[in-house]
C-alpha cells in the first residue's frame, strides 16, 4: 500500500505530529479501510524520505489512541474499530480554507439499466437472455492454448502495444471464417476486433452519425443499438416487423443515414428477414445512399431450413456485419468484431484507438489459433447439437403446461419469443408473478429491448433464454410456471379481464422432439388447512368410495363432460391408446368476452373459463350430460330446473341464460363451447389422472378430518393398501382390465382442491397443507394409454413388481424418520428415508451414497448444495 501523505518541513509541528495527523484524518474519512495493512516502517520512510524512526513513533501513537493495532509476525493493521476522534480537521493550506462544491452526479438515462448484466438471484430457474451453458464451454483446450501462448514469447507481448484493430492473425482467422461460414470475401483489414457487440454498435456511431442524423431502427428492436445511436445525436425512426422481418415498404425513401436490422434472427422476436425484402433493403441502401448495419443475432446458431443470402453479399460496399462470439464461446469472453467496407477500414481503425487500445493481447492470440487451428468447427457442431436438444424440450415444455403457443426465434438463437396465450395474464404481471415463485423471465420491458409503439406484441410478448439453464431445469421451470399462473388465479391475484386478451395470427408451427413430462415442485411453504370437519358431508355419489381394500382395485371410474361442473361415475369405460378419457371435458362454459372460436375452440389455460373454483354459486346445482345423446340436465336437490338436448335449436341458449343468473359475477351469459377433436382439461396433452384412496386414507389421519376424494376430480381412484405408491410408478406401467397404462408424472395439486364440492366453500387448503407436510404439492398422478381397451369397477391393478418391492409402508415422501437434507438454492428437501424413485434413487438411500452427479430434482443445481435440515 502507497499512502497519499503531504509532510511540510516548514510547519512548526513535528514531521512526526504531520505523519499522525494524516494517518488519523485518512481512517477517519474511509480512505483507509478498517482492518487494511499499513505499509511496513522502512518502505513508509523510503516513500516519504524521513527516518524510520519518525515513522515508528508516528505507528506508536496510532496504537495508542487505538486507530491502528499491531500483529505479531503480519504488521500493522488499521483497527477494525477505530475511535472517533472529536475535531478532526484538514491539514491548514489554502485548499482547506475554500469552501468544496462537489459536483453533481451524472444523470443517466433509466433504458441503460437494462443493458447491465445482472444475475437474478435466489431464482429456481432463470431464462436469462445473456447465459450459455459452462459446461459446454472447451475448457481444457482453451487453458492448453493459454499455456502455450504463455509459454512462447509472452513477456514481449505484454510489453507491447497493441494495434487498436486488433492482432493481425485474429482479424486473418475471422476473414477466413467469414469466407466459410458466410460465403463472404473478407480482407483482414477490413475487420475490426471490440469488446463486443455494444462497443461495434458505438464505435458505428461515433464514426459515422453526426448530430440529428437519421437512423432506422426495428421496431421492436435491439435496445443498445437505440442507445448508442441516440448517444451521438441522432433521430432514431421505428420501422416495425412483422413475421417476414422488418417492413421494408415502410422505409422512409430520404434523408436517412443508416438501418439496423438483425435479418438471421430479429431481436426480440426471432423472425427471420425473409430473402425478397433483403433485396428490397439492400435496393433502398443504395438508392438512397444509406449504409446497413447488419447486426449478426443468432448468426452462429441457424438450425432448420437454408440459410438465406446475407446482406454483406447483396450490397457488400454499403453493409457493416457487426459479430460476436458469444454464443458458441460465452458472454464472458468478451470478444467480438466489426466488418467494414474497405473505403471505411481506416476511419474504422483511428475510431477504435480513440475509444480504447484494444482488446487484452492473449485472448485474441488464443481464439485466432482456436479458430484457424480447427477445433473451432467442431466445438460449433457439439455445442449446436446441445443447444438444439435445449430449445425442444422448452418448446415441448411449453405445449405441455400451455397448449398450442405461439413462439418465434425457434430456429435460431438461444432464446424464444412467446406470444402469451389466452387465459395468461400480460406480460408484466405474468414476471412479476413468476419472480415471487422465483422463475426468471422476461417481458419486453425488462429486458434489452426497445419498443416504439406498444401494441400487443409488447403487452404480451415474453422472452425466454435456455442457454445457460440444463433440459430438466427447462422441464421443471416451465411446468412451475404454469403452477404459478394457476395458484395467482386460486389466490384471486389475477383480474379475470387480464386474461381476455385476443392474439396476433399465429405463426408457422416449430418441429420439436416428443419428450416426457416433469411434474413442478414446491413453490413456497404454506399454513396447513385451515379449518378441520367432525362429519363428511353428505353426498350420495360419495358411496362408491369404500374405506380399504384386500387387494389393489379400481374402485371408481368418474368422467366431467362440462369443465367445471359436475362430475358422472361409470360404471365402465372403454380407452384409445395415445387418446385422453373419453368425453371428458369437451364441453365447458366460456366466460364472456374470451377470444375463443365458437365453431373450434382450443385449449386455453382454466382461467378462461366458468368453474367451481372461482364461481361457489356453481355448487347448487348438480348437472348431468349424456355425451351420447347431448341431453342436459341441472338439478338442485331433487328440484330438476332444466332438461335440454343441445341438439335442439335454442338449447346452447337456455343453458348460457341459466348460468348468468346462477352466476351473479358474470358481467354478461357464458359461451357453451365444445372441443370436436380436443378437450378443455387442465393438462393439454391427453393423459388420465389416478388418485390413490389409501394416500388419502393417510392424509386424513395426519390431519385429522375428512377428505371428499371427488376434490381432485380424478378419472380413475384406486385403492391399493399402501399410501404414495403411486409415486414409485412413475415411468413404468400399471395395468387395469384389458388397458395398459404408463404412468407419465405427478399431479401437482392446484387452488381448485380447497373448494368443497358439495357446498362451494374453499374450507381446506390442501397445496398449503402439502407443501408444509412434505415439502411439494404432488397428489395421484397422470397416465397415457399404451393398450387400449376396457376398463371396469372393481378391476384388478396390477402394479410394478420393482415398486411393490422397493416401497417401504413407513416411508412418505420427505419424511421425518431418517436425516432430511434441504437444498440451499430452491428449498428442496432430499429425505434418505423416501429417495427419488423417479431418478433412480431408492428409499433408504443415505446422502453419502447419492451418487457424484445428482442433481437437485427441482432446480438441478449438484449435490454440493444441499445441506442438513431439522425441522
Amino acid at each position: 500500500m502507497q499512502l497519499l501523505i503531504l509532510l511540510d518541513r516548514t510547519r512548526r509541528e513535528s514531521l512526526t505530529d504531520q505523519l499522525v495527523e494524516q494517518i488519523r484524518l485518512a481512517i477517519a474519512k474511509g480512505r483507509i479501510a478498517a482492518g487494511a495493512r499499513l505499509p511496513s516502517s522502512r518502505n513508509l520512510a523510503d516513500q516519504l524520505a524521513i527516518s524510520r524512526n519518525t515513522v515508528v513513533r508516528a505507528y506508536e501513537s496510532l496504537i495508542l489512541e487505538g486507530h491502528a493495532e499491531a500483529r505479531p509476525a503480519s504488521g500493522i493493521f488499521v483497527a477494525e474499530r477505530a475511535p472517533v476522534t472529536a475535531g478532526v480537521a484538514p491539514a491548514s493550506g489554502p485548499a482547506s480554507e475554500r469552501p468544496s462544491v462537489a459536483p453533481a452526479p451524472p444523470v443517466f438515462d433509466t433504458e441503460l439499466k437494462r443493458l447491465a448484466v445482472r444475475k437474478e438471484r435466489r431464482m429456481v430457474v432463470d431464462f436469462a437472455l445473456d447465459q450459455t451453458n459452462p459446461a459446454v464451454f472447451p475448457l481444457k483446450t482453451w487453458r492448453r492454448l493459454v499455456q502455450n501462448h504463455l509459454s512462447h514469447g509472452a513477456a514481449s507481448q505484454f510489453a507491447t502495444a497493441n494495434d487498436p484493430a486488433g492482432a493481425p492473425e485474429l482479424r486473418a482467422a475471422i476473414a477466413h471464417h467469414q469466407s466459410l461460414a458466410r460465403g463472404l470475401a473478407v480482407d483482414p483489414t477490413q475487420v475490426i476486433i471490440t469488446s463486443g457487440r455494444n462497443e461495434s454498435l458505438s464505435l458505428i456511431a461515433r464514426m459515422l452519425l453526426s448530430y440529428d442524423a437519421r437512423v432506422v431502427m426495428e421496431d421492436p428492436g435491439y435496445l443498445g443499438a437505440y442507445l448508442s445511436f441516440r448517444s451521438a445525436g441522432a433521430r432514431v425512426i421505428a420501422c416495425p416487423v412483422d413475421e417476414n422481418g422488418l417492413v421494408t415498404d415502410l422505409l422512409p425513401e430520404r434523408g436517412c443515414a443508416m438501418v439496423h436490422v438483425t435479418p438471421s434472427h430479429q431481436f426480440p422476436t426471432g423472425t427471420l428477414l425473409s430473402a425478397q425484402r433483403r433485396k428490397s433493403l439492400a435496393g433502398w441502401a443504395r438508392r438512397n445512399g444509406s449504409l446497413i448495419v447488419e447486426d449478426g443475432f443468432g448468426d452462429e446458431f441457424h438450425d432448420e431450413g437454408m440459410q438465406l443470402a446475407p446482406l454483406s453479399s447483396l450490397a457488400p460496399d454499403c453493409v457493416l456485419y457487426v459479430g460476436d462470439f458469444a454464443a458458441s464461446l460465452g458472454s464472458g469472453l468478451k470478444l467480438g468484431y466489426l466488418v467494414v467496407p474497405q473505403r471505411y477500414a481506416e476511419a474504422a481503425r483511428l475510431t477504435k484507438a480513440m475509444l480504447n487500445a484494444g482488446v487484452s493481447w492473449l485472448d485474441q492470440a488464443v481464439l485466432a489459433e482456436f479458430l484457424s487451428s480447427g477445433p473451432y468447427a467442431a466445438h460449433v457442431l457439439r455445442v449446436r447439437a446441445h443447444y438444439r436438444a435445449g430449445r425442444n424440450m422448452l418448446i415441448a415444455s411449453l405445449r405441455r403446461c400451455f397448449g398450442d403457443v405461439t413462439l418465434g426465434g425457434g430456429n435460431a438463437g438461444l432464446q424464444l419469443f412467446w406470444q402469451l396465450p389466452p387465459g395468461v395474464p400480460q406480460a408484466q404481471i405474468l414476471e412479476l408473478q413468476a419472480r415471487r415463485g422465483r422463475i426468471g423471465v422476461y417481458s419486453l420491458h425488462s429486458a434489452p429491448v426497445h419498443v416504439g409503439e406498444t401494441g400487443t406484441m409488447a403487452k404480451r410478448g415474453i422472452l425466454l433464454g435456455f442457454g445457460g439453464l440444463s433440459e430438466r431445469q427447462i422441464e421443471k421451470g416451465i411446468a412451475k410456471l404454469s403452477d404459478i399462473v394457476d395458484d395467482a388465479l386460486d389466490d384471486h391475484l389475477t383480474e379475470i379481464d387480464q386474461l381476455l386478451i385476443d392474439l396476433p395470427p399465429d405463426r408457422p408451427p416449430i418441429p420439436t422432439a416428443r419428450i416426457r413430462g416433469m411434474a413442478a415442485s414446491a413453490k413456497k411453504h404454506e399454513p396447513a388447512l385451515t379449518t378441520r370437519h367432525d362429519k363428511r358431508p353428505e353426498f350420495g355419489a360419495l358411496a362408491q368410495f369404500e374405506l380399504g381394500s384386500a387387494m389393489p382395485l379400481l374402485k371408481s371410474i368418474y368422467h366431467y363432460p362440462v369443465k367445471g361442473l359436475s362430475g358422472q361415475p361409470l360404471t365402465s369405460a372403454r380407452l384409445t391408446r395415445g387418446q385422453p378419457f373419453p368425453h371428458d371435458r369437451q364441453f365447458a362454459l366460456a366466460r364472456p368476452g374470451v377470444p375463443l372460436q365458437a365453431d373450434n375452440p382450443r385449449w386455453a389455460k382454466k382461467g378462461l373459463f366458468v368453474m367451481l373454483m372461482l364461481e361457489e354459486a356453481l355448487a347448487k346445482v348438480k348437472t348431468h350430460l349424456d355425451p351420447e345423446t347431448l341431453q342436459f340436465e341441472i338439478r338442485a336437490g331433487n328440484q330438476t330446473i332444466l332438461v335440454v338436448n343441445l341438439n335442439e335449436s335454442g338449447a346452447k341458449a337456455r343453458i348460457e341464460d341459466y348460468f348468468h343468473q346462477l352466476v351473479p359475477t358474470l358481467p354478461a351469459p357464458p359461451t357453451l363451447v365444445r372441443s370436436k377433436d380436443g378437450h378443455f382439461m387442465d393438462k393439454p396433452d391427453s393423459v388420465i389422472s389416478l388418485i390413490n384412496l389409501a394416500t388419502l386414507r393417510s392424509l386424513e389421519e395426519r390431519w385429522g378430518t375428512e377428505i371428499d376424494p371427488l376434490r381432485f376430480r380424478a378419472n380413475l381412484y384406486v385403492d391399493t393398501g399402501r399410501a404414495w405408491e403411486e409415486f414409485d410408478w412413475i415411468d413404468q406401467e400399471i395395468r387395469l382390465g384389458d388397458v395398459t397404462f404408463r404412468v407419465d408424472r405427478r399431479n401437482g395439486r392446484c387452488g381448485a382442491t380447497n373448494v368443497n364440492p358439495a357446498s362451494g366453500v374453499r374450507d381446506m387448503d390442501i397445496p398449503g397443507s402439502l407443501r408444509a407436510n412434505f415439502g411439494h404439492k404432488d397428489l395421484g398422478v397422470y397416465l397415457t394409454v399404451e393398450t387400449g381397451g376396457t376398463i371396469a369397477v372393481e378391476d384388478r391393478l396390477t402394479r410394478p413388481s420393482a415398486a411393490t418391492q422397493a416401497f417401504a409402508p413407513t416411508a412418505k415422501p420427505n419424511g421425518s424418520a431418517g436425516r432430511r437434507f434441504i437444498c440451499r438454492g430452491c428449498y428442496y428437501i432430499y429425505s434418505e428415508d423416501a429417495g427419488v424413485p423417479a431418478d433412480g434413487i431408492a428409499p433408504g438411500t443415505a446422502y453419502q451414497q447419492l451418487p457424484e452427479n445428482f442433481r437437485c430434482p427441482d432446480c438441478g443445481t449438484d449435490k454440493g448444495k444441499l445441506r442438513p435440515h431439522v425441522a
